[in-house]
């Protein structure tokens, strides 16, 4: 007689592990795959800002010195304004970024000085161009609610000015 009541026994506690698993399972899977997106989001976002600074900063890099001497129509250099234009191409769909770019002008007396990229500074003939520094800061939206994060991408290049 015993023996049949530990087998009703133990048909009856599978059944509540059963339940037990079928609450418990998406609850900790709630909780480790919601860090999992945020963050997935964030470093897809951050690669794609990345590329987008890298490919403006490569174009940069090569671009001749009369498009960095010449102005556009905004009054920056053209190569500038056409490097702005590859950031936004790339990033179509996203907000666009703060985007900062600095020129190392070597000096007569060998310094090299950081200055932000004009046109007078790339004219001036007592200095020569010889690396441009790009960065950017993007504040990171996050995707469960759709607002700005605390978190901000904040991704950055150096390239050294080899064009002619």
């Amino acid at each position: 007689m015993r023996e049949k009541y530990q087998i009703v026994k133990q048909r009856f506690q599978r059944g509540v592990a059963a339940v037990e698993m079928a609450i418990v399972l998406p609850l900790l899977a709630i909780f480790v795959l919601s860090p999992s997106i945020f963050w997935s989001l964030y470093f897809y976002q951050y690669s794609v800002v990345q590329k987008a600074i890298h490919d403006a900063a490569i174009y940069l890099s090569t671009a001749p010195m009369l498009e960095m001497t010449t102005a556009g129509a905004d009054g920056n250099p053209v190569a500038l304004t056409i490097a702005k234009k590859i950031i936004a191409k790339e990033l179509a769909g996203m907000i666009g970024p703060d985007l900062s770019i600095v020129c190392s002008y070597r000096q007569a007396s060998g310094a090299i000085i950081p200055k932000t990229c004009s046109v007078s500074d790339n004219q001036d003939y007592r200095q020569f161009l010889v690396q441009i520094y790009m960065s950017s800061n993007l504040t990171y939206i996050d995707p469960f609610t759709g607002n700005d994060s605390d978190v901000t991408i904040s991704p950055y290049i150096s390239v050294s000015y080899v064009g002619n």
